[in-house]
Order: structure tokens, then C-alpha cells, then sequence
């Protein structure tokens, strides 16, 4: 049998297809990518889409996420995380580890595992710890479920550390009744700005015995034989009764659940489909999809209860979803306009999540009362201006129009230059929904605030100085001067009045990328590589996007500071060193850059309508639209780094730009996209 027969089988099997059925694209999910060293932050949880738990490894050394792949021990497995991201990353909470023999409950240490045994599917964790121990791990939204085969021969059991946390654990509260644990714990989070809280209930299955010391749980088997226990972690920001409900009314069982999970996983990225040979780009893409659906969380419980940053319990009606877990400063430029597109029903509820955070007193950063794990919302006004006017919102913004009036008045952030441009982007965003909603005053005033960043950057942006190239310069954020001159998405021309014409801004351009300025690995400037597309030389952008995909470059930029010599590589790789170092992938976001620009697809101001159209990867794609419509992209002609694009087509009529609206995407058709050799 030949190598990709052999391949396609096991494709087959992982996916229960037979020869005549489609395969799902779920098959190309690689946990494993990005998640070894500080190559993406990510994880290998056993979760569905936005699922509230994530049942992982914690390895020795720790990652952000918990999980290092290129680590051979582990702390055990905990059961909350927040993929991807910053600092030393928040959740880690409820670890358990089953241990043979004696353990010291005091300081158990870190346990070696056989590398060799392990295995990651999208809803599915296994690996063989080397006390005997045979962990699996799999999960329903709410419920985490770890079945541990242990040896037998000597005491056998399981730690459960109720205290444990990436960051800081503040307070812990359980009680014990029979087989099952129920509490609540409270921690930092991301980079100890804000609280959480949330409630739990462990249900330990098996003739176990349950022992209290301290923060910390024994669970000991009754006895020495070679036997199988599973263990049911459930979640609730509501109350420990409704965590312990939730256990009652699902009664999840392990294998039934595993088929569940990459069955959703499957129905979720198998709303697009790209066309390709080349297996890696299919693993890279269904890949970083599955990443981009780690967060937000949904938090309900069976009853329709969330709590909420206001510490009040609210209802839904039947059958909605809250989503709740937050990283807009990063998410809005990549990932959401992504969900606008792939996933609009479900995104228009994304969009009413965020409209409550407005109800119960949003602040920029977690505050001290969230519910569950979240970390920031910059920028979350642009994002609903965004949903408002692609239709998606179904929510009445006048309900909290004043609300969102306080937070541009006053949570807005003009210290630094790189927060004026930020800040003036919001005033922006808010001057539109001003008036957009009829007040003609608001959106004059408004406006006027986001037109004064000129001031600004004509003093520190239009000629630059020494420092333009320093990481953190003049209190800038993540980033150089350079880096953030280009942050105006809401008025590219007022840049390039400034400067003197489109052909200085191209040249201006042109020296950025020439002088390797650019930094891929961090948010501040991802947009920059489309920003040709406002100048007469648009083939640059994409001939520039098809060389960041697939070609070998120079990277001098971390998070934080200039590298003394470029890593030269491939920047995404389908590998554990997914991405150049350093490179968080941040709740999805550069997961979602990723996917929006081997489309072909991005959208640089996110409340403007249009995407820039550049040279897909693929041969054609197609999105599954809702009421039964598709949106295909085909490409005629090369998709080489010196392509570029020549027309567009949309259902059979020549576009005049090389954007496309995104009402044009969501009503259907074909856009074809005729490109040449340069």
C-alpha cells in the first residue's frame, strides 16, 4: 500500500468515515502546534469549542497555558486555562495528580512522563505517566472528566490541590460529603490585574476514600488492584449546587463524550473547506481555526444562570449562550472580524456578551469581581460598531449608549503616543456609533477628539527620531515607533496627507519592510503588510503576505525588546515551534492572522465594512454560510511570491477595487481572483 493511501486511512479512521464519505477536516487538528517553549503559548486541553474547562497537563517548567511539549514532567493535570496568552497566563485550577505509592502532600514535585505514549486529538488527552499511571482526559462544556488507569500492586490515588493556580490563589472553600468535593476558589489574573471566582464540584467515582489536608484533597483506593477511576470536574460561576447539578443532569460517560467532543470540533471548522495538496497548510489551517475557538468561554449553567462582572446572577432565556473570558486589545483586529465571517449566528451572540460587560461595569482590565478567568477589553466599542453594521448585532446599543459614552470619557488612556492613537481609534468607533444611532452632536464632538491625534503624530511620528526603533520608547506599549505610526485604521489618508502623498507613504513603507522593522510576533502592527492595498502598489501587499506565510525571513522582535540577532525561519510552522519565539498566540489572535491572510481576506479597521482582497494559499475555499448560501474564492493563475492580481470577479462582474464588502461575502456567490506572474 502506498504512504498516502496509508495516510488517508488513518485519516478515515480517526474521523469513522468509510471510503465514500467526505472526511471531516477536524483530522488535520494538531494540538501539538505551538505549544513547545515560548513558540505560541497554546495547549493540548481536551475541550470543545469555547468550553469552559480545558483538562491539560501542567508541565515542569510551566507554560502559559501550562503545557510545554518539550517538557517530560508534569505537575499533574489541571482543568482551567486561557490559550495563548501573556505573563505567566491564568487558570491552572483544580489540579489532580494520581500518584503510586507515597507522595508527599506538602510538595509532590513534578512526575516524568513517557513522551512516546502520547496523543492529542481535538476533545481527547492521553499520555503514561512512569509511576504505571495510564492518564486520559476528555470533555462536555462545563464538565472536565479524567480516567486514570493505575497499576495496582502498592497504595494508589489521587492529589487533588484545590489551591492551585498559574498565579495567585487567594481563597479556597470546600466541603466534602461522600465521594464528591464542592467549593469554590478565588485568584489573580493575567498578570495579577483583576480577580476571579468561580465554584466547582468533583466527583470522585470507585471505592475511594476522601481525605482534607489543608487546600488539598486524598483521594485513596480502597485497594491495591489494577483498576480504572474516573473523575468528573464540573464548573459553575453560579454556585457549587449548580456545578453539582450540572453533574446530576448530564451524567457524562468518557468514551460517549470523546465521540461528542471531536464531533463538535468537527461541525465547527468543517464550515470551510480550502483547496490543497499540500497536508501542511491543511494542518496549519484547521489547526490555528481550532485555536481561534479556545475563548471566549460559555458560561451558563443548565438552568440559564451566569454571574457576572457585577457579582449578580442573571438569566438567559432558553436556549441562548453567554460568552464571557475576554482579550479584545489582541482579538479585535484578527480574530473577530474571522467569527464575522466563518461564524456570523453564533458571533452575533459574541457581540451581545460583550454588550452586557457595559450593564455591569466594564473596565479596560479584569476587574475585581469576574466570574471566571478574562483579561482585557480595549477597543470593544470598534468591534460594536463593527457587528453594527454588518447587521450581526442583535443588540439595542441606545440601552447602553451612555455607558459606553463614560468609558470613552473616561477609561481612555492618553499618556504615551501609542495610546493616543489607540484612544483616538476608539473616539473614532464612537463617533460612528454616535452617529449611526442619531446623535449628530456626539459624532461631531466625538470626532473632532479622534482627528486631534494628527497633533500628536506630527510631533512624534512624521519625522522620526533615534529612538524610533527602541522597544518601548517614549512609554510605548509592546512595540517601537515604528511599529506604531501605522495604527490610524480609521484614516490611512490623513497619514498620508501628513506625510506629503500616497508615493512618500508607499516609500515610507517600503523602508519598514526593507529595514526589517516589522514585527509579525506581537499585535501592534499586523496590519501593516495590507496597508500597500491604500497606495498605488497593491501587488506589494501581496506579494509581502505570501512571503511572511511561506518563506524563510529575518525576525528581530520579541515581546519586549529587539533580538541582537534575527531568528531566521519560517515564521508558521505545523510544528510545537509553531511560531518565531516569543510569539504568544493571544486568545487566537495571530491564529486568526494566520487563517484571514492565507484566505486572502482582512479587514484593517474593524467597523469599516471592507476586506482587502490578497493571494490566497489555496487553489479555492469555500464558506458555509448560513441559509444554505456559500462564499467561494477561486484563483486563476499563479499563487507564487511574485503573483499578483490582476482582477477580481464577484458573480461574474468586475469589481473596480481590490476589496470586497462584507455583505457581499454574507449574501454569497464567487469571487474569483485572476492573477499573472510580475
Amino acid at each position: 500500500m502506498k504512504i498516502g493511501s496509508v495516510f488517508v486511512l488513518i485519516l478515515c479512521v480517526l474521523a469513522s468515515c468509510n471510503p465514500q464519505q467526505k472526511k471531516s477536516n477536524a483530522v488535520y487538528i494538531d494540538p501539538f502546534i505551538c505549544t513547545g517553549g515560548d513558540h505560541g503559548q497554546t495547549d493540548v486541553a481536551a475541550a470543545v469549542p469555547f468550553g469552559m474547562v480545558k483538562p491539560c497537563p501542567d508541565s515542569d517548567p510551566i507554560g502559559h497555558s501550562g503545557y510545554n511539549f518539550e517538557s517530560d514532567k508534569i505537575f499533574g493535570f489541571s482543568n482551567t486555562r486561557f490559550s495563548g496568552v501573556g505573563c505567566k497566563g491564568t487558570g491552572g485550577n483544580l489540579l489532580m495528580t494520581p500518584f503510586v505509592g507515597t507522595i508527599n502532600i506538602d510538595n509532590p514535585g513534578s512526575f516524568k512522563v513517557d513522551k512516546s505514549t502520547e496523543i492529542a486529538e481535538p476533545g481527547y488527552y492521553a499520555i503514561e505517566m512512569t509511576n504505571g499511571v495510564k492518564a486520559e482526559l476528555t470533555a462536555t462544556r462545563q464538565i472536565a472528566i479524567h480516567r486514570y488507569h493505575f497499576p495496582g500492586n502498592a497504595q494508589q490515588g489521587i492529589l487533588f490541590d484545590l489551591a492551585s493556580s498559574f498565579m495567585k490563589t487567594l481563597d479556597v472553600n470546600f466541603t466534602i460529603s461522600e465521594n464528591v468535593i464542592l467549593g469554590d476558589v478565588k485568584c489573580t489574573n493575567v498578570c495579577d490585574k483583576g480577580k476571579y471566582k468561580f465554584y466547582f464540584a468533583i466527583k470522585v467515582e470507585g471505592d475511594v476514600i476522601l481525605k482534607k489536608m489543608g487546600n488539598k484533597v486524598v483521594a485513596i483506593l480502597a485497594n491495591k488492584e489494577k483498576q480504572t477511576i474516573d473523575t468528573y470536574v464540573s464548573v459553575s460561576t453560579v454556585s457549587p449546587q449548580n456545578a453539582h447539578q450540572t453533574l446530576i443532569s448530564e451524567q457524562p460517560e468518557f468514551n460517549a463524550s470523546r465521540k461528542a467532543a471531536f464531533k463538535a470540533w468537527a461541525e465547527l471548522v468543517d464550515v470551510i473547506d480550502v483547496e490543497t495538496n499540500d497536508i501542511e497548510q491543511k494542518k496549519l489551517f484547521y489547526t490555528h481555526l481550532y485555536h481561534v475557538a479556545q475563548s471566549p468561554f460559555v458560561v451558563q449553567d443548565f438552568n440559564g444562570q451566569y454571574r457576572g462582572s457585577d457579582e449578580k446572577v442573571h438569566q438567559l432565556p432558553k436556549g441562548e449562550n453567554h460568552y464571557f473570558g475576554w482579550s479584545i486589545w489582541d482579538t479585535f483586529r484578527s480574530k473577530h472580524p474571522l467569527f464575522s465571517l466563518l461564524y456570523p449566528e453564533q458571533y452575533s451572540k459574541i457581540l451581545t456578551s460583550m454588550c452586557t460587560l457595559y450593564q455591569q461595569g466594564k473596565q479596560p482590565w479584569a476587574t475585581e469581581t469576574e466570574p471566571y478567568p478574562t483579561i482585557r477589553t480595549e477597543h470593544t466599542v470598534a468591534l460594536l460598531l463593527d457587528g453594527l453594521r454588518k447587521g450581526l448585532l442583535d443588540f439595542d446599543l441606545n440601552e447602553i449608549y451612555h455607558a459606553i459614552k463614560h468609558e470613552i470619557d473616561n477609561q481612555l488612556e492618553w499618556h504615551s503616543p501609542g495610546h493616543i492613537l489607540e484612544s483616538s481609534y476608539d473616539s473614532w468607533a464612537f463617533a460612528e456609533i454616535a452617529k449611526e444611532l442619531g446623535h449628530e452632536e456626539d459624532h461631531k464632538h466625538y470626532m473632532d477628539i479622534a482627528m486631534n491625534y494628527k497633533e500628536t503624530w506630527k510631533k512624534v511620528f512624521l519625522e522620526l527620531e533615534d529612538d524610533a526603533d527602541k522597544m518601548h520608547a517614549r512609554d510605548i506599549y509592546e512595540g517601537t515607533l515604528w511599529q506604531y505610526r501605522w495604527f490610524v485604521p480609521f484614516d490611512i489618508g490623513g497619514i498620508q496627507e501628513m506625510l506629503g502623498g500616497k508615493e512618500i507613504f508607499e516609500k515610507q513603507l517600503d523602508e519598514f519592510f526593507g529595514k526589517e522593522l516589522f514585527n509579525v510576533g506581537n499585535q501592534p502592527d499586523i496590519q501593516v503588510p495590507f496597508l500597500y492595498n491604500y497606495t498605488d502598489s497593491p501587488w506589494k501587499s501581496q506579494q509581502l503576505v505570501q512571503q511572511l506565510l511561506t518563506a524563510e525571513l529575518n525576525n528581530w522582535y520579541g515581546t519586549h525588546r529587539k533580538r541582537e540577532k534575527p531568528e531566521f525561519r519560517k515564521i508558521f510552522q505545523a510544528t510545537p515551534q509553531g511560531y518565531i519565539t516569543e510569539m504568544d498566540d493571544d486568545a487566537g489572535t495571530m491564529s486568526a492572522w494566520y487563517l484571514l491572510a492565507s484566505l486572502g481576506l482582512y479587514q484593517t479597521c474593524p467597523g469599516e465594512t471592507y476586506f482587502w482582497v490578497t493571494i490566497p494559499l489555496y487553489a479555492s475555499s469555500t464558506i458555509k454560510l448560513p441559509h444554505g448560501k456559500t462564499f467561494t474564492m477561486k484563483v486563476e493563475g499563479p499563487r507564487s511570491v511574485n503573483a499578483k492580481i490582476t482582477e477580481l470577479v464577484l458573480n461574474g462582474k468586475k469589481l473596480n477595487s481590490l476589496s470586497i464588502d462584507y455583505a457581499d461575502i454574507y449574501n454569497g456567490g464567487t469571487l474569483v481572483i485572476k492573477t499573472t506572474e510580475s
